[in-house]
């Protein structure tokens, strides 16, 4: 399912190929205006599978309460995976949407991201998951431990107003790109330090996430 803002692909070839001449095609990321009418994140250092120079873009917006984030992850990622983002062609980003009505989505998105600090973040990432039907009543810290992150370090992350920043600076995010529940996918390509792309909301069929990513594979093609 799309949202309504869409623009044209035409747009985006036209835009990135004027970008490729201009630089004399070396790089797949557009350096041209942001058209006013386009879906735009801004694209801060998240965790990603993939190239960082992979000319298409899927940020996935996920909270660990949610049932069809899970199937997302164990089902159609692994899919992508080897279709796109093993040849260098997809990026694929994750941030943190939890829902205000699943209590313990925050924490575990804070426990993700302070194992991203320690190096751990997909094994976190799997992990809550995994337990997503006994979060409520898992310790976090415990978790951490498990997976070999040093334990006094990951407690001071989980108090840190830095992290907090990050989550707040990913629902806000999603806000700007009229995202309201998960799991919520902005497909498109990095230009001036932001994803520009279309919206697809709710767990797809695989061939709906692949209609996109090749659309923005074919539109971003050195001339």
């Amino acid at each position: 399912m799309r949202q309504r803002h869409i623009y044209a692909l035409a747009v985006f070839t036209a835009l990135v190929v004027a970008a490729a001449l201009s630089i004399g095609g070396q790089s797949s990321r557009a350096t041209s205006p942001i058209p006013e009418e386009a879906v735009s994140v801004e694209d801060p250092a998240r965790p990603f599978l993939g190239s960082a120079d992979a000319p298409v873009v899927m940020v996935v917006f996920t909270d660990y309460q949610c049932p069809f984030c899970k199937k997302f992850f164990e089902t159609r990622l692994p899919a992508l995976r080897e279709d796109f983002t093993e040849a260098g062609q997809l990026r694929i980003v994750v941030r943190d949407m939890p829902l205000a009505r699943h209590r313990f989505a925050e924490p575990a998105a804070g426990a993700a991201a302070c194992a991203d600090r320690q190096g751990a973040y997909w094994q976190m990432h799997e992990a809550l998951y995994a337990r997503q039907l006994v979060l409520p009543e898992t310790d976090l810290g415990e978790l951490a431990r498990s997976l070999s992150i040093d334990g006094a370090l990951f407690d001071a992350c989980m108090e840190d107003d830095i992290v907090r920043q990050r989550l707040r600076e990913d629902m806000d995010a999603a806000m700007g790109a009229k995202i309201g529940g998960t799991p919520a996918f902005l497909i498109g390509i990095p230009m001036d330090g932001r994803i520009v792309g279309r919206v697809i909301v709710g767990y797809q069929p695989l061939t709906v996430y692949e209609t996109d990513i090749r659309e923005y594979l074919a539109g971003t093609a050195s001339p």
